[in-house]
This record gives C-alpha cells, sequence and structure tokens, in this order.
C-alpha cells in the first residue's frame, strides 16, 4: 500500500514537471516561427479545448485510473518527442505545433481527477501544481534555450516515467466518495446565471491575455526563453496563493465583495502591466500580472462557492461554459493583438474584468447559511 502511495505521488510530481515544461515550450516554439499573435493564440486555445469537451461530457468513468493515467502520458510522451525530433531538424511547422497542443491538453484534461484524487493518498494535486510551478516552467525555458528541441525530447522521459509508476500500481485508482453534510440555501437560476456570466466573461479576460502572453514576454519585456518561464512560474506561484488565501478574504470582506475587488484588481493588474511594459525594468510589469493572478484566482474561487453544491447539473454547465470561453478568449486576444496590439489586449482584457466585476456585484449576497468557501484551488487555465 506504501509503496503504491509513492508511486502514484511521483507519478503526479513528474506529470507536473513535465506540463510546466511544455508550457513554456510550446508558445516559445511557436513564436520562433511567427509573429502572428492569432497563429500562436491558436496554439493557446487548442490545448485548452479539450477541457470544454471533457466538462461536455466525455469522460472515461469506466476506465481504470491506473490504465487511462498510463496510456494518456504515454500519449503525450511519443507525441511531443515526435515534434522534439521534427524541431532537431529545424522542419517543425506552426500547425505540427498546434496538433502537439491539442494532445497535450487532451492529456491534461483526461488524467484531471485521475492522478490527484484517491481515497487514501492526499496531497496528490499540490504536488502536481509544486511541480509545475516551481521545476517544470523555469526548467522549461531552461531547456529551451539550450535547443529549441531540447524540452520536448526531455518530456519522453518525463511522461514515459510518469505513466511507468501510473502503470505499476498494484490497486485501482479511484476518486474518493465525496459525502456532503451542510445544510445549504438553494440559489435560484438567475443567481446561478448571474455566477456563470460573471465566471465567464472573467476567463475570457485572463486566456485573451495568456494567448499572447509568450509575445507580451518576449518583444514588449525583452526576456529571454528562461525569464519567460520564471515570468511564468511567478505567474503560477501567485495564482496558488490567490486560492490559498481566497476563504480568508471571503471571511473578512464578505464573499460578493472580495469577488468584486478581486475582478477590480485583476483588471487593475493587467491595465497597469500594459502601460508599464519596459524592456529596461521587466520586473515592475511581471510584478503588475503577478497581482492580476493572484487577485483573478481568488475571484474565481469565491465566485464557484456561489453555486449550490447540490445541484450537479448547475455545476456542470458553469463548467462547460467557462471552460468554453477559456479557447474562445485565447482567440479574441490573439486577432485584437494581429489588428492592434498586444498592449491593447491587456487593456481589452481589464475592461472585460471590470465587466466581470459588475456581474458579480449584481449577485444577491449569499444566504445566512453559507459557510464560505473550501480551500481547494481550481485547475490553472
Amino acid at each position: 500500500m506504501q509503496r503504491d502511495a509513492r508511486r502514484l505521488r511521483r507519478s503526479s510530481t513528474i506529470a507536473g514537471v513535465g506540463d510546466g515544461v511544455v508550457a513554456v515550450a510550446l508558445p516559445l516554439l511557436a513564436a520562433n516561427l511567427t509573429r502572428d499573435p492569432l497563429a500562436i493564440a491558436t496554439v493557446v486555445a487548442l490545448q485548452h479545448l479539450p477541457w470544454a469537451l471533457v466538462h461536455a461530457g466525455w469522460r472515461f468513468v469506466g476506465t481504470d485510473r491506473r490504465t487511462l493515467v498510463g496510456l494518456v502520458d504515454t500519449m503525450r510522451a511519443v507525441t511531443l518527442g515526435l515534434l522534439g525530433l521534427v524541431a532537431m531538424a529545424g522542419q517543425e511547422t506552426v500547425l505540427d505545433i498546434q496538433l502537439a497542443a491539442v494532445v497535450v491538453g487532451l492529456g491534461e484534461a483526461l488524467t484531471d481527477g485521475t492522478e490527484t484524487e484517491t481515497d487514501d493518498v492526499s496531497g496528490l494535486s499540490a504536488r502536481g501544481m509544486l511541480g509545475m510551478a516551481v521545476v517544470g516552467l523555469p526548467l522549461g525555458g531552461v531547456l529551451y534555450e539550450i535547443f529549441p528541441a531540447t524540452p520536448f525530447l526531455f518530456e519522453v522521459f518525463a511522461f514515459a516515467i510518469a505513466a511507468l509508476f501510473a502503470l505499476l500500481i498494484r490497486r485501482p485508482v479511484v476518486p474518493p466518495e465525496v459525502v456532503r453534510v451542510e445544510v445549504e440555501v438553494p440559489r435560484p437560476p438567475v443567481v446561478i446565471g448571474q455566477v456563470t456570466l460573471a465566471a465567464s466573461i472573467a476567463a475570457l479576460a485572463a486566456s485573451a491575455v495568456l494567448g499572447v502572453l509568450v509575445l507580451f514576454a518576449l518583444d514588449d519585456l525583452g526576456l529571454g526563453a528562461p525569464a519567460f518561464g520564471g515570468l511564468l512560474a511567478g505567474i503560477a506561484v501567485a495564482t496558488a496563493a490567490g486560492g490559498y488565501v481566497a476563504p480568508e478574504i471571503g471571511k473578512l470582506l464578505g464573499i460578493r465583495t472580495a469577488i468584486v475587488l478581486g475582478l477590480l484588481a485583476a483588471g487593475a493588474g493587467h491595465a497597469t502591466a500594459g502601460q508599464i511594459a519596459d524592456p529596461n525594468r521587466p520586473i515592475l510589469a511581471a510584478i503588475a500580472m503577478g497581482v492580476a493572478a493572484a487577485a483573478s484566482m481568488t475571484a474565481a474561487v469565491l465566485l464557484r462557492t456561489l453555486l449550490p453544491a447540490r445541484r450537479p447539473d448547475a455545476m456542470r454547465r458553469f463548467h462547460l461554459t467557462v471552460w468554453s470561453a477559456i479557447p474562445m478568449g485565447a482567440l479574441i486576444g490573439g486577432w485584437i493583438a494581429r489588428r492592434r496590439s498586444v498592449e491593447e489586449v491587456l487593456l481589452w482584457a481589464a475592461a472585460a474584468w471590470v465587466a466581470a466585476a459588475i456581474a458579480a456585484f449584481l449577485v444577491p449576497r449569499p444566504g445566512k447559511s453559507f459557510d464560505g468557501p473550501s480551500r481547494r484551488v481550481m485547475p490553472l487555465p
């Protein structure tokens, strides 16, 4: 039992490192081929599109989690290995990168809730995120700086080892049985719709920036590949911190007030980053991006708590709508950057954050029996 638990932890951690490396390397490789913002944003959109498909009901519920994680990680290892070989020969195309992004995103979506949820092994999600933020993201930039194909060849070993650890587990890996004991005030459909609207607009804003973030980092901040990996790592840490402190902020300020202030702070962070971007002082814009990430995650976690936990249909529609907004937002950001500029994407995103704050402000206050949010951090977009 202890040996299986160790294998599960190692698989989750190594897969997290692999996720971080590819999150840096894919947009860098695309930006090396083209400066067309829409083409680069399409890579980000395609990587997140499978999440919408999964939340639409495309799940392998009856599949043994060990087999699913093992096969999916193997699929990612093969795909990224082939991309690495093509990049080594200097024959890669934007289409190759976009197709690889689909496979990577599909792997992330299918393994979500499989390698990180068990009855007797806790902290797997935290281990995966830690491996991604602390090791994977910075490592991806360093490996890319050595040679563009290096991070993809590294992924062959990372995901293959993660798959091996998953397949060597001797017992079934199943999600835990959720037992709810709290009493919750039913929320009318209009509230659910307002919460979904606010969260969807926020997702559009965040993903619009994410779609052109590599161009913002390389061209406007003057960062190299290692520094871009460091920027993404800092944003990931800030995002996790925002999710962690969300319960305390919600209790201190009230749920709705904390959500509105968080969304406004996210908008201010992106607007400020766009205005002060300077290759001679990139740290100031990077800090503003971190503030935006932390504030947006705080608002996202608190928004989710306004949904009725005993209404799985409402939760399913919420996640489907929000995850569908992410690839759409990335494409919108790429289109704006192509027509105008990357800095203007950040300004449009700031306006969208304000719109999300207005939608959240119109949501009725939670009932008196509301106990506040949990500490579970939502996945990164």
